[in-house]
């Protein structure tokens, strides 16, 4: 179970997030929305463990077992299939099973036609799915999503909305606007009253 309670996250004087409280039950999907500086990336940090917040309370599952898909993911200069394959690479799986988990990753995404073509040849939305393979072939128990349908068209959506489903992992979304097929219940962040969540559900 994912909890968080009374968190604040300051950078200097500017304070970046303040939450009451989130709970996220295992395999449950909770979505975040709110505009630009909300806090939702930040909130997403928390819960990977990328930043120590100033104050508050955090639970969540134990190190090596959460994934972060960034809002701007990194692609490596290699293929789109050893992109993917540097998520089991960390796991320790050994190179052919890297490669069948990667290929069959990217093909969930109906992407396994760009497995060898190299990052700096992908459009957007190529680099987008290529990132949710990769996200996803560890089979994280807690799967963290920054803005994952950003840059796709509807058919890319459909692909990534029915992957990440199909996962399993608790999940966490942030996004702009809600999107109920990625989470059946969202929460507001709305500056500058505190920065706390404002309401909840479907």
């Amino acid at each position: 179970m994912i909890l968080a309670s009374d968190l604040v996250v300051r950078y200097g004087e500017r304070t970046a997030l303040v939450l009451d409280r989130l709970e996220v039950v295992p395999g449950g999907d909770v979505g975040v929305h709110g505009r630009n500086g909300s806090g939702k990336s930040t909130l997403l940090r928390v819960l990977a463990g990328l930043v120590v917040p100033t104050s508050g309370h955090v639970d969540v599952p134990p190190p090596g077992r959460t994934t972060l898909l960034h809002q701007h993911p990194f692609l490596f200069r290699g293929t789109a299939l050893a992109n993917v394959e540097v998520a089991l690479r960390a796991l320790g799986i050994r190179r052919r099973e890297r490669a069948r988990r990667a290929l069959e990753a990217l093909d969930g995404l109906g992407a396994a036609s760009l497995a060898t073509r190299t990052a700096a040849d992908l459009s957007g939305g190529e680099r987008r799915r290529v990132a949710v393979a990769r996200a996803l072939v560890g089979r994280p128990v807690l799967l963290l999503l920054d803005e994952p349908l950003e840059g796709l068209d509807e058919a890319g959506r459909r692909l990534v909305v029915a992957a990440v489903r199909a996962s399993g992992a608790t999940r966490v979304t942030a996004s702009p606007d809600p999107l109920p097929d990625l989470a059946g219940t969202w929460v507001a962040l709305t500056p500058p009253s505190g920065l706390r969540i404002a309401e909840e559900g479907p």
